[in-house]
């Protein structure tokens, strides 16, 4: 098996490591819909923590090792679906992607501001950049997480707890991915891969 091929499998089994949760958490909502619908959420979430955790689990065996954002990532998810499925208060689950993303806006914008580029320690195993454009890069993803969090504020506030959950599932993981593609010609025309060549 080649190289191109083995790497293609681990982001794959990455892919459904982190989007298993989110379907199983989408799957037990439409379930507990029918049986009892101001219920859904709160059992749903706590489906999503026990997922999880179950995830992370997988993850640990098949790789005996855990990145600290995954482990954040972790945290965070069971700890408010605990609090959701314990209080039976959904605004928890509602705004834990607000909570989550403007957290993760301060820990970038704080490491720009300190000098540790947080975008740069988890991206920079890939490629370089100059400071200055690692610090540009990093100030684009605050941004992004913040606007993030004030969509979820928009969407959960004005619709239905099902077109919250479909975004959830089906609309952070794209709009993820589409910020990202967006990113790649600021690194092609600041950046180079590593062993690539001098940085421009």
């Amino acid at each position: 098996m080649s190289d191109l091929q083995v790497q293609s499998r681990k982001k794959q089994g990455h892919f459904w490591l982190d989007f298993g949760p989110l379907l199983l958490f989408f799957g037990a909502f439409l379930y507990f819909k029918r049986e009892n619908p101001d219920q859904a959420m709160v059992w749903a979430a706590g489906v999503l923590g026990v997922a999880a955790i179950l995830a992370t689990g997988v993850a640990w065996l098949k790789h005996r090792y855990l990145s600290g954002i995954l482990i954040l990532s972790t945290c965070l998810v069971v700890f408010f679906a605990a609090l959701t499925f314990f209080t039976g208060n959904k605004t928890f689950l509602f705004m834990k992607p607000t909570i989550v993303n403007l957290f993760f806006a301060s820990a970038v914008f704080g490491g720009v501001f300190l000098g540790k580029n947080i975008i740069k320690v988890i991206m920079g195993g890939a490629f370089e950049m100059s400071t200055d454009k690692w610090n540009v890069m990093a100030i684009r993803w605050g941004c992004f997480f913040v606007a993030l969090a004030v969509v979820n504020e928009i969407v959960w506030r004005n619709f239905s707890e099902q077109f919250w959950v479909n975004f959830k599932v089906f609309g952070f993981l794209p709009l993820t991915f589409l910020f990202t593609l967006s990113q790649v010609p600021f690194i092609r025309k600041h950046g180079k891969m590593r062993g690539a060549g001098e940085t421009d």
